[in-house]
């Protein structure tokens, strides 16, 4: 499967090629007055190693095709930094600071590429990191914090969730069902609420002196007050990711809880491969040397007989089911280890993977997943901005008589696309993974979506938008995100209060009535923001 994945994506440049008529590679530099091409009036391409398009149409199937791209590649990227789990290293060290900044490398690298290039190119394309930083954020304290709710209700008994037990759904149901989590998911939010407070040193001083307005953009003066604002809010937000980093070290019940919940799917997993193998083990063996005859029991997989081992593995699935209904106790809210079987782990070992294979797969899989976000993010923000930019420079065509014409475009920010499109590609797999975990509708599981959501807004309020400060304060940008800051500030409060009240007041359980206004908010900031933009004048 990743075979065919890695060939579907070296091969997605040049199906684009052979099927989009208009995709030519020719360099601008290459062509002059008297060029027959030229004369021909056929499309130019200035970059010559990437397809592009004069087409609505085929611009949309660029943007497909490396978003698709950007999909496997974060996939890969989660899937191998997950496999570090089961290397046996420190649960603390992978599941508190590799996965989380792994988890941000494709928002990272969107935000980086759309500040790359000359510096007026970096102006116009770094509204595509700022979509991509403001629809991540609120897209992931949306959707899938809705999806979460919806796939994880369980039945409120006595203020609390019941595992496993969902009534049908009624309209009492709004506040009679719902989901529980641990309390260090609340402890989360404060977390992400304290780690927005950046967000208020760039913006609280275009609120001061007054937002950027349109006027401002069109006179090409960029307010001298943003560079040292912008600088500030840089160097803040990479002291609070590290000191976030540090946060999850030393409070790391979520990375004991995601390390557990990895150790009892590869147990599942080796139960299975156990039983497998005994199926398709021969009939006859051979031991020591001498044939079994046939009316004897054969003895299987070293030595092994087949009762025997069908009690082996029966024994490891009933050891885990036991530490399983342990950690759906309450006291799992407060034990931040749980009780091992050490006689379990023994078993689990005979039939467990190499520890050299899983560290070959995983370091393959970050080299690949690493290697496409880093190869195909400036492609994907160079195809978003062609796209909707009515004076494109990346591409244009020559008519009947000799006029240089550019080609389609949609007639709407790039904002507004990058915030639906990219953090689609980037959090694909992160999103999927909170629904599947919620979807097992017990404690344990919904704390782990919900902390995976609360700490990808953490990543994004320090790590990533201090790349996108410091892309800002040391280039010189304009700023002209008042509107998009807002936002994201509005909904990052809106949500935080609400799993705070409902974290220490309601017994840290959210009731299924929460998640109608929660999915309605992700589309209200678009309105929101195109609203500050059109009434108020800001940018």
């Amino acid at each position: 499967m990743f075979t065919v994945s890695c060939l579907i994506i070296v091969l997605l440049p040049y199906v684009v090629k052979s099927t989009t008529m208009d995709s030519y590679y020719i360099l601008e530099d290459s062509l002059d007055n008297n060029d027959t091409f030229n004369r021909t009036g056929g499309p130019i391409c200035v970059y010559g190693l990437e397809p592009c398009s004069i087409t609505i149409l085929g611009n949309i199937q660029l943007i497909l095709f490396f978003g698709i791209i950007l999909g496997v590649s974060a996939k890969l990227i989660s899937d191998g930094a997950e496999m570090l789990l089961d290397l046996g290293l420190p649960s603390v060290i992978i599941g508190g600071i590799v996965l989380p900044l792994l988890g941000a490398i494709p928002d990272s690298a969107m935000i980086i590429a759309s500040g790359s290039g000359s510096k007026k190119e970096a102006d116009e394309q770094i509204a595509v990191g700022m979509g991509t930083l403001a629809g991540s954020t609120i897209m992931l304290l949306t959707i899938p914090w809705f999806g979460g709710l919806i796939l994880g209700r369980v039945d409120i008994v006595g203020g609390r969730g019941v595992d496993g037990k969902c009534s049908r759904f009624t309209l009492s149901s709004l506040w009679k069902q719902g989901v529980t989590v641990s309390r260090d998911v609340t402890y989360s939010v404060i977390v992400m609420l304290l780690t927005a407070l950046p967000y208020f040193i760039i913006q609280g001083a275009d609120w001061y002196y007054g937002p950027t307005t349109k006027m401002d953009l069109d006179k090409h003066k960029p307010k001298p007050y943003i560079k040292y604002s912008a600088i500030t809010t840089s160097v803040i937000c990479f002291v609070g990711f590290f000191g976030y980093l540090i946060y999850l070290m030393v409070y790391n019940v979520a990375a004991m809880r995601k390390s557990e919940l990895r150790r009892q799917e590869r147990m599942k997993r080796d139960v299975v491969k156990g039983f497998i193998l005994n199926i398709q083990a021969p009939k006859t063996n051979a031991v020591d040397g001498v044939d079994t005859e046939a009316g004897e029991k054969k003895p299987l997989l070293g030595g092994h007989s087949e009762t025997g081992l069908q009690k082996k593995y029966f024994k490891v699935w009933k050891v885990h089911k036991k530490q399983e209904e342990e950690e759906e106790s309450e006291v799992s809210d407060d034990v931040e280890k749980k009780p091992s079987n050490q006689h379990s782990s023994e078993e689990d070992q005979e039939v467990e993977e190499p520890k050299w294979k899983i560290a070959l797969k995983s370091t393959l899989l970050l080299v690949v997943g690493v290697g496409l976000v880093t190869l195909f993010s400036d492609p994907m923000v160079d195809a978003l901005s062609r796209l909707v930019d009515k004076d494109n420079r990346n591409y244009y065509f020559i008519d009947g008589s000799g006029k240089k014409k550019h080609g389609q475009y949609i007639p709407i920010p790039v904002f507004y696309l990058s915030f639906i499109v990219t953090p689609l590609c980037s959090n694909a797999s992160e999103l999927v993974s909170s629904l599947i975990f919620a979807a097992k509708k017990k404690k344990v599981t919904s704390s782990m979506t919900f902390s995976q959501l609360y700490g990808a807004a953490t990543m994004n309020n320090t790590l990533c938008l201090g790349i996108f400060a410091a892309l800002v304060g040391i280039r010189g940008l304009t700023w002209q995100y008042s509107a998009e800051v807002t936002v994201i500030l509005l909904v990052l409060f809106i949500m935080g209060a609400k799993a705070l009240f409902f974290g220490f007041i309601n017994n840290h359980t959210y009731p299924l009535a929460l998640g109608f206004p929660v999915v309605f908010l992700y589309f209200n900031s678009i309105l929101m923001i195109w609203m500050l933009e059109h009434f108020a004048g800001w940018k």
